[in-house]
């Protein structure tokens, strides 16, 4: 039986949030995103879009394809189940 996989806003509030001590509203700062776009993201509110891909790629060095994928996933395995 295959997971449910995270929501990426999870992994991403991991990896910018509390791995770095950054608040929300400087992530969002750094990321160059208003902050409330940033926390419907982190608190799974909203999924991860091209153009925030790429902004994750650059500030964690991931590529954007990894994000997108992520994403994907999620939205597959919520669609699936769903079904």
């Amino acid at each position: 039986m295959i997971h449910e996989p995270l929501h990426p806003g999870e992994i991403i509030k991991a990896l910018c949030v509390e791995a770095t001590g950054l608040n929300v509203t400087e992530a969002a700062r750094r990321l160059g995103v208003d902050r409330t776009t940033f926390s419907r993201l982190i608190n799974g509110h909203a999924g991860i879009s091209p153009e925030m891909a790429i902004r994750l790629s650059i500030a964690l060095t991931k590529p954007a394809t990894m994000w997108m994928n992520l994403q994907r996933d999620y939205d597959l395995y919520k669609a699936e189940k769903k079904k």
